[in-house]
C-alpha cells in the first residue's frame, strides 16, 4: 500500500526526503569565497544601520568631503579643465560632484555622473543642486551619452567591483564618448601593492566566515596594458596608490 501511495505522489519517498536534506546540507556548507553582495543591498543595509548623510559617505568609502577634495584635485593634476565635460562612471552618492559643485568651475564644467542605486543618485542631485548636471540610473556597462562628446571620464573605486570583462566593456564605452585627445582616469586595486594586499586578506577571512560583502576585484598594470592595446589607447600614467587606490591614466588617440 505504502508503495503505491509513493508512486501517486501521496505520502512523501523517504530516499528522496534524505537525498534533499543531504543536497540542502551541502548547500549549506558550500564556501562561496568572495560572495557578491549587490552594491544595492549593501546601501540599503547602511541605510537601515545609519542616518542618510553617513550611510551615504560609508557607502563610498567614508570622509565624503576630504575624500571628494582629493579626487577634484587629482582630476585637475591629470587635466580636467574648467569648460570640460566629464562623465563621472560609479559617481555614488556625489562625494566627487559635491567638490566640484563648490569649486570654482561650478558654473562652466558640464558633468553627467551614472551609477546603479536610485538611492546615491538622488543624494548626490540634491547635495550638488546643480542646474544642467545629469544623473542617470543604469543597469549594466553602457554609458548614456552619443559619441565623441567628452574630454574625460574617471572611474573611482569602479573596476574594483565588476568582474574584468565589464571594466574592458566600460572601457570600449569611455572611448566611444570621448572625444580624440580626451582622457580616461581609472582607480583600481592591485594584488602586488602590500596596503591592497590587507584588503585581500581581509576578503580571504570574510570567505572564511561565509560572509556576504560587496565584490572586491584586483588588477595589475598588465591589464591595463593589454585592454590599452585592443582599443587602441594610450596609457599616459600609471601611478602608485593615491587615496587609497593605484590610478592608470589613459588617452584616446
Amino acid at each position: 500500500m505504502k508503495s503505491l501511495l509513493r508512486k501517486l505522489h501521496l505520502i512523501p519517498d523517504e530516499r528522496a526526503l534524505k537525498e534533499e536534506r543531504r543536497a540542502e546540507k551541502a548547500a549549506r556548507n558550500q564556501v562561496r569565497p568572495n560572495a557578491r553582495l549587490p552594491y544595492a543591498d549593501h546601501m540599503a543595509n547602511l541605510l537601515a544601520k545609519n542616518d542618510p548623510g553617513t550611510a551615504m559617505s560609508l557607502a563610498v568609502g567614508g570622509d565624503y568631503e576630504l575624500m571628494g577634495e582629493a579626487l577634484r584635485e587629482r582630476l585637475v593634476r591629470f587635466g580636467l579643465q574648467p569648460n570640460d565635460y566629464l562623465i563621472d562612471v560609479g559617481c555614488g552618492s556625489g562625494r566627487l560632484a559635491f567638490a566640484l559643485a563648490r569649486s570654482p568651475w561650478r558654473d562652466s564644467l558640464r558633468y553627467l555622473g551614472i551609477d546603479i542605486v536610485p538611492e546615491m543618485l538622488a543624494f548626490a542631485a540634491q547635495k550638488c543642486a546643480r542646474p544642467g548636471w545629469r544623473f542617470e540610473l543604469v543597469a549594466e556597462p553602457k554609458i548614456p551619452e552619443t559619441d565623441g562628446v567628452a574630454q574625460m571620464v574617471c572611474f573611482f573605486s569602479v573596476f574594483t567591483h565588476l568582474l574584468e570583462e565589464e571594466s574592458f566593456l566600460y572601457l570600449e564605452e569611455a572611448r566611444r564618448v570621448l572625444q580624440p585627445g580626451g582622457r580616461i582616469v581609472a582607480s583600481y586595486l592591485d594584488i602586488a601593492e602590500p596596503s591592497h594586499w590587507e584588503i585581500f586578506e581581509a576578503n580571504v577571512r570574510s570567505a572564511r566566515l561565509r560572509q556576504e560583502k560587496p565584490m572586491d576585484i584586483f588588477l595589475s598594470e598588465d591589464f591595463f596594458a593589454v585592454w590599452a592595446k585592443k582599443l587602441d589607447l594610450e596609457i599616459l600614467e600609471a601611478r602608485a596608490p593615491d587615496c587609497g587606490q593605484r590610478t592608470c591614466i589613459l588617452q584616446k588617440r
